[in-house]
């Protein structure tokens, strides 16, 4: 018999998702998009979307991949109905984990989240791994897009060619209304939510994304970002200590006993840097353990943005459920 899947969202992951589901042999039960719920993968419309509630009963797991509206607070509600429906279910949305970590931690056993932050990568379940005693800092580049961006323009192309070509990519959003917009967004938004998902999982505390307040990039800083493109990377750290750095718009914040900066760091600065120079749409999480790292260092990299990494970490954390 085969594994019923509901699939909320009928966006470009989620088409590729139930596609690459179908291949696999699993049946998908219902797709909900914003105009209603329908048959499978087809366009035959069979409820209003309001009532989607009432089809979790028919599938035996869930996927969610839709974007992320506001604070996260929609995805938020079908993260808890499934849960609540004692089905499991895999997310890539980021505004749920980001912002409403405390509501889903007793139900995280429950819920595939891999691709929340890292793509392909699947460094979140690295870092937990990874997480102990001896850690002292974390390093991290979470944002494939930002990451693509200077990689290309440090090669001696333009930001626009760059950064249209990452639309057609589907590594940034389309319909954004200028490339500053498009920078601005990865910074102040997906990055935001990334780094909360990361500092939550890891056990660090908790953390809401919201809360954090990022400086947005102006047409001047981008254009000193673009002089400076071989040595400028978007890297969000995570120490014991506050350091002082050269770094241009990002954000600080303070959880606990540790310190949290992001930004466009010059990579020259920190020889661990270099390590995150990972260049194309990669993520990269570098941890370094006892005093300034005397027990060692440790990273992992691999790419973080499109929609091929997204649906095959989603269909392992999905394979992974199932087999509990």
């Amino acid at each position: 018999m085969k594994t019923k899947i509901g699939l909320i969202g009928r966006g470009l992951i989620g088409t590729e998702l139930a596609r690459r589901l179908n291949e696999k042999g699993y049946e998908i039960r219902f797709m909900a998009g914003s105009l209603g719920i329908y048959a499978g993968n087809s366009d035959r419309k069979i409820d209003e979307l309001e009532n989607y509630e009432n089809h979790f009963t028919k599938v035996d797991a869930l996927c969610l991949a839709i974007p992320t509206k506001d604070d996260g607070s929609k995805a938020l509600e079908y993260i808890l109905a499934a849960l609540f429906n004692n089905k499991p279910i895999v997310t890539c949305e980021k505004g749920a984990l980001s912002n409403y970590f405390p509501e889903l931690k007793n139900g995280l056993n429950r819920m595939g989240y891999s691709s929340t932050v890292g793509g392909g990568t699947r460094l979140l379940r690295w870092g937990k791994e990874r997480m102990n005693p001896d850690v002292m800092g974390i390093h991290a580049v979470l944002n494939g897009t930002l990451n693509y961006v200077f990689s290309q323009i440090s090669q001696g192309r333009t930001l626009g060619e760059v950064v249209e070509e990452a639309k057609k990519l589907g590594y940034a959003e389309p319909d954004a209304d200028s490339h500053l917009d498009v920078i601005n967004t990865e910074a102040n938004k997906d990055i935001p939510m990334k780094t909360a998902i990361l500092f939550n999982i890891l056990g660090l505390g908790e953390l809401r994304a919201k809360y954090i307040g990022a400086k947005s990039i102006t047409v001047k800083c981008l254009e000193i970002l673009i002089k400076q493109a071989k040595k400028r990377r978007y890297i969000v750290s995570i120490t014991r200590k506050l350091c002082d750095e050269d770094v241009i718009g990002g954000f600080t914040h303070h959880v606990g006993n540790w310190c949290i900066s992001a930004g466009f760091k010059n990579i020259d600065e920190n020889p661990l840097f270099s390590r995150l120079n990972v260049g194309g749409v990669n993520n990269a999480l570098l941890f370094y353990e006892g005093k300034d790292g005397k027990n060692g260092t440790y990273d992992i990299s691999g790419q973080g943005a499109g929609v091929g990494p997204t649906t095959s970490t989603m269909i392992k954390d999905l394979e992974n459920l199932l087999k509990k």
